[in-house]
């Protein structure tokens, strides 16, 4: 039985009602329409953890909570928490690519800023600089935000600056400059080099920021204090000019030039006439971030069209409140300790485990450090988290009750038996307000209320929530008026936050990835639990339940929601139902149950039927293999803007499915899929242009698209960006963004990021020499069977660096290598042939060198040559020594083993060398006979078809070692 909520009418207190969004099924679209969606894009940065400078308490809590507010208005955020450099380069590509034209693009940042020669750098957490030209080196310059805003095609751009901070280098502590000096000597710098690099730093950059050019598109600028001048912390959890801000933004209809007419007084009030804001500003048009329309898709990104959605988690403080507000009053173990593992810094992680130790649960068993990995930098906790976490409770305790998503309509009832009139000042901008006859009340009218007339409240389709308010005015008697106001909390479940489908048509937010789910599908299975437990006749719950326990791998869970919610007619489910039994998972495979579900979903307007279908005609499973059909599927979803369809059609072109290949064309459908958020269209489109895959190698590009899938924390995205870093690949080289990068996906779970980390450990780089870490690191690699990282371990055993010197093992270790890489043959080899540690085996030595050099180590043909010569492992044979020579040198133009092979040869007389190319021309089968050493015609005559019929001058009279090494390469 739903509970009415209380609506007061003679009282003039405050009643405060949370409410959830309640949204619907999103309008078909067409592919044109993709262009045109809703695309308002924010990328907000906060750093205060910095490890090298001076830490801020407030830039992450301003971030935060700014995040939050831009969320609420609508905003896609890419929410940037203390961030290094390579991840704020990394989410400002993510924030690139989703820019399109007629964007509505905002950047704030909140963090230490200086300004050098004129020009505004923000500081990543990560800077370390001895001088002035290595920070410009590490840090960001802030009009390549600018700059990306401007070009990028959007109708308007905003740029919120809250870095007008003193110069942390003007008062640099002891420590703060030990840290610096002790990474600047290990390179190479000396201290008086740093001394005098510190004190350039101190006095190059004046404190506040300069001013900044806007471009030729509509764009304001704002920054928290006027050029040259210095900005406030705040006392509080937030700067001045933040607490502004988010006390303005979200007023509906605020027009954004009286927004910063209103955060300026805000600002120089608060401080007292110290700080005043600063705006530039080429506006033309008119901008709202609370527009009063009548459809709020048209002003929430991700609402507009199935797919078009980065996918993710929405901000932290969105996040975290929401799922506290799901479980805190359950008695469920799980629920607690799913909080503690996706929320490990929450503002109720406290009482979290709390109640699991209640519960009987261990929370300190939950969060285990991984210590092959460097300790992750932690920000200071404390008082700030427990105002946030009061904040919140403050929020969560206001409503009298929750309403939850999806149930429909709920009644506002009077305690008394009142009959009257009221004015509506303002309707609700969220949801709408109906009498019992289902007739809306609009803002400026009069209503006569009678006992059976119930006011109702329904949550507007297509909004992010926030706060709302219906105001009235009670008319008494005698003119006497009683003012009543409803305070309106508006948010989105936890179930459909974690477990909402962006492919589905009946989704209430954006949704996320399938990424996304398959990492906190633990959590997901909590909240949609709890969420189908309290409202079970909600067959969207059912649906997202049965995509986390999918997602799990609980599949028996799973079929039983996936199928109830079909019953129901749940159109989404449809498709999902089809899958498994196409994939035989809890239900015998099916293919003719799965098309049936697959076109039934499809005529309802579903664009994952269309992919779906696709698939089945694709891999020809109930239907025979049709490559145009799959095709003409992909493009029906493409055309209703499903991104994943894009992908599809992008690898039939690459792959030449049914068409022509088409690499260029795969690149365009790539990159359209990608800019709609699908991660493995980016991912894919960046190896295109990594490797060169028949069109242009471009590692700018290769890099562009590797940071956007890594901005997104797709683990492997995040170990090849580390690649680039680490060979310099579009970007200078730099070995410690690469551990970084390598170090963020590692704890990630992917498994060639713990190799890649070990490699660099094992470098004996100045900074990363750390042999005992990189054998753990290679350890944990080899047991997920990654490539190169036994050959990685069986060196360190091998030379016992770090890890107790263990020939045999390594002997073991390289062998499983060289199936796959003939320098792990080549390492086979020296360990059978070393005596340190265990017995030597020359011939097996000889049978791993040889294996070796045939699969084209130079260095490899050089030891059997050396072991021919001393009859070790094979026999003694001079001539078999000058062919290994010669081979060695004809794998490579190393200038030192051309030397080596050219003293160790220089010995072997002319009639070994005519010898020497006998063998190998008879190898060839060119020649006949002997090799006798005799330079006659009929060796002459082979020697010199040999040449030519591979284009090449025949050589003289003379057999030289190059004549030798060429021969080689002809084998």
């Amino acid at each position: 039985m739903q509970q009415p909520i209380r609506f007061l009418l003679k009282s003039t207190s405050v009643v405060a009602v949370a409410v959830m969004v309640l949204l619907g099924p999103a309008e078909a679209q067409t592919s044109d329409a993709l262009a045109n969606s809703t695309s308002r894009v924010a990328l907000v940065i906060g750093n205060s953890a910095y490890r090298s400078v001076a830490p801020l308490p407030n830039p992450v809590n301003d971030a935060e909570l700014v995040a939050e507010r831009l969320w609420e208005a609508g905003f896609e955020v890419i929410e940037t928490i203390d961030g290094d450099r390579e991840k704020m380069l990394a989410d400002l590509a993510t924030f690139r690519s989703r820019l399109r034209e007629g964007s509505e693009a905002l950047f704030y940042y909140a963090g230490h800023g200086v300004q050098i020669g004129g020009r505004n750098y923000l500081l990543p957490v990560s800077v370390a600089p001895k001088s002035v030209e290595e920070l410009i080196e590490q840090s960001i310059d802030a009009q390549l935000f600018v700059d990306i805003m401007s070009n990028s095609g959007a109708k308007l751009n905003i740029v919120l600056l809250d870095a007008c901070r003193n110069n942390p280098f003007g008062e640099i502590t002891a420590e703060e400059t030990d840290t610096i000096a002790s990474r600047a000597i290990s390179l190479g710098a000396s201290r008086e080099e740093v001394s005098r690099g510190l004190e350039q730093l101190s006095e190059s950059s004046r404190g506040g920021l300069a001013e900044m050019t806007a471009g030729d598109t509509e764009t304001i600028i704002s920054f928290a204090t006027a050029p040259g001048s210095v900005a406030y912390d705040g006392e509080g959890r937030h700067s001045p000019y933040t607490q502004a801000i988010a006390d303005n933004i979200s007023e509906p209809g605020l027009e954004i030039v009286d927004l910063f007419r209103r955060i300026r007084g805000h600002v120089r009030e608060t401080t007292a006439g110290e700080q005043i804001t600063w705006t530039t500003s080429t506006l033309e048009s008119r901008f709202y971030f609370m527009p009063e329309i009548d459809d709020l898709r048209a002003a929430t990104t991700g609402m507009s069209i199935a797919s078009d959605t980065l996918g993710g988690l929405p901000p932290r403080r969105v996040i975290d409140r929401t799922f506290w507000r799901s479980i805190r009053e359950s008695d469920r173990t799980e629920a607690f300790a799913s909080y503690i593992r996706t929320m490990p810094g929450g503002a109720f992680v406290e009482d979290a485990k709390e109640q699991l130790r209640q519960l009987g649960g261990d929370p300190d068993a939950i969060l285990v450090s991984d210590t092959t990995l460097p300790e992750p930098e932690r920000r200071e906790t404390g008082a700030l988290e427990d105002g946030v976490r009061e904040e919140f409770e403050a929020t969560l305790n206001a409503a009298q009750i929750t309403i939850p998503i999806g149930v429909g309509t709920k009644p506002f009832e009077s305690e008394q038996d009142e009959t009257g009139w009221i004015y509506v000042e303002s309707a609700s901008r969220l949801g709408v307000v109906t009498e019992s006859s289902g007739k809306p009340i609009h803002g400026g009218t009069v209503h006569w209320l009678a006992n059976d007339n119930e006011l109702s409240y329904t949550p507007q389709i297509g909004s992010n929530g926030g706060r709302d308010k219906f105001r009235s005015v009670a008319l008494r008697d005698e003119g006497n008026t009683s003012p009543i106001e409803a305070q309106l909390d508006v948010y989105v479940d936890a179930c459909d936050i974690l477990a909402g489908n962006p492919y589905d048509s009946q989704r209430v937010t954006a949704g996320t990835r399938q990424f996304i789910i398959d990492r906190n599908f633990d959590a997901a299975i909590e909240v949609c639990e709890i969420a189908v437990a309290n409202y079970p006749d909600v067959e969207r719950f059912w649906a997202q339940l049965a995509r986390a326990y999918r997602s799990a791998g609980e599949y028996d869970k799973a079929i039983e929601w996936q199928q109830k919610a079909v019953d129901a007619g749940y159109a989404s489910a449809m498709v999902y139902l089809g899958q498994m039994h196409l994939d035989a998972q809890a239900v015998p495979r099916d293919f003719a149950r799965a098309k049936e579900l697959f076109e039934e979903a499809a005529d309802r307007g579903e664009t994952a039927a269309y992919t779906a279908l696709a698939w089945i005609y694709r891999a020809g499973v109930g239907v025979p293999q049709d490559y145009a059909q799959a095709l003409e599927f992909y493009r029906e979803g493409a055309d209703l803007g499903n991104d994943w369809a894009m992908t599809n059609i992008a690898e039939f072109y690459q792959k030449g499915f049914g068409v022509e290949k088409d690499p260029n064309e795969a690149v365009n459908w790539y990159t359209a899929a990608a800019k709609s958020g699908e991660l493995t269209a980016q991912t894919r489109l960046a190896r295109m242009y990594q490797r060169g895959d028949e069109i242009p190698q471009d590692f700018g590009e290769a890099r562009f698209w590797f940071e956007t899938a890594a901005g997104r924390g797709v683990p492997n995205a995040l170990t090849r960006l580390g690649i680039m870093y680490e060979a310099g690949q579009g970007v200078d080289q730099d070995i410690e963004a690469a551990v970084r990068l390598f170090t963020r996906a590692a704890r990630e779970s992917d498994s060639e990021a713990f190799y890649r980390l070990g490699r660099v450990y094992a470098s004996r780089h100045p900074l990363f020499d750390d042999p005992g870490r990189a054998a753990t690191l290679f350890e944990r690699a080899v047991s997920e069977e990654v490539y190169g990282a036994g050959r990685g371990l069986g060196k360190l055993l091998f030379e016992g660096r770090g890890v107790p010197k263990d020939v045999s093992r390594a002997r073991d270790l390289f062998a499983l290598e060289a199936e796959k890489n003939p320098w792990a043959a080549r390492d086979a080899g020296r360990a059978w042939a070393s005596s340190e540690g265990a017995e030597p085996n020359f011939e097996e030595a000889a049978r791993w060198f040889r294996v070796a050099a045939e699969g084209g180590v130079p260095w490899a043909a050089l030891d059997l040559a050396r072991m021919s010569e001393a009859g070790r492992g094979v026999p003694k044979d001079r001539l078999a020594a000058l062919v290994w020579y010669a081979t060695a040198l004809g794998l490579s133009d190393d200038a030192k083993l051309a030397e080596t092979v050219g003293k160790s040869t220089s010995s072997y007389s002319q009639k070994e060398r005519v010898a020497a190319a006998q063998t190998i021309l008879l190898r060839l089968g060119v020649l006949s006979g002997t090799a006798d050493g005799q330079y006659g015609p009929a060796t002459r005559r082979a020697l010199n078809d040999a040449f030519s019929s591979r284009g090449l001058s025949a050589p003289g009279d003379d057999i030289t070692l190059d004549v030798l090494s060429t021969l080689t390469q002809m084998n």
